[in-house]
């Protein structure tokens, strides 16, 4: 399996875990992966040959347990060296994805358990997000967006989306984990949030608020 294949498993992975759905829409994965459709088609058909996905034409597409495992495997790692990057290397918020994209795909299942036992066994990577354990068990994390908060709520982000432009965006206005967003409006004209954090004022699109997961302080 060549990096392109993993690359989609684990987009498909981090969207079905995202929706809560099994099955993902060829649009999203699309928008996601910043393809085109047909680009896209072409990939799950291959995937579907090599039984990763089970894919029907406008009915969406999702792992099969082979792909399932594949993406898990990808998305362990992926954290994993976040991690490391973050904790041992001091790189930014929004620069580790980039680099933890480049080792993932090249790190054994022998050094993905040595680093794990390394770094202390971390449950969490540095966005938030769960790291799956070697036998490929998930546990669940925040699954409330900030899309869904209403005017008044004040939501604690407790973790993103491995976006990077996400989390280049959120790095320029001192956006992290934990941070305390109070939602003061909507505007339903573009489905934007409009929230406030250390004293400023932010108007959030749905393309980020549907990235970031938390609870509602209560």
């Amino acid at each position: 399996m060549n990096r392109a294949e993993e690359d989609y498993l684990k987009q498909l992975y981090e969207l079905s875990t995202n929706t809560q759905s099994e099955r993902v829409k060829t649009a999203d994965l699309s928008t996601a992966l910043g393809h085109t459709a047909q680009s896209v088609n072409e990939m799950l058909k291959r995937l579907s040959d090599k039984n990763l996905v089970n894919y029907t034409p406008y009915h969406g597409v999702r792992l099969t347990k082979k792909g399932h495992q594949n993406a898990v495997r990808m998305i362990r790692a992926h954290r994993l060296w976040e991690v490391f990057l973050s904790d041992k290397l001091d790189l930014s918020w929004e620069a580790l994805h980039e680099e933890a994209e480049k080792l993932e795909h090249a790190t054994s299942e022998v050094v993905l358990d040595k680093l794990y036992t390394y770094l202390g066994k971390p449950k969490t990577c540095i966005h938030g997000n769960p790291i799956p354990t070697a036998d490929g068990q998930v546990v669940q994390g925040a699954t409330l967006t900030l899309a869904q908060a209403e005017p008044g709520d004040v939501f604690i982000v407790r973790r993103v989306q491995d976006h990077a432009p996400l989390l280049t965006y959120l790095q320029a206005r001192d956006i992290a984990l934990g941070a305390r967003l109070s939602v003061v409006g909507h505007e339903s004209l573009g489905d934007t949030l409009v929230v406030k954090h250390q004293n400023q004022t932010h108007r959030l699109g749905q393309s980020i608020t549907a990235r970031m997961f938390g609870d509602i302080e209560t």
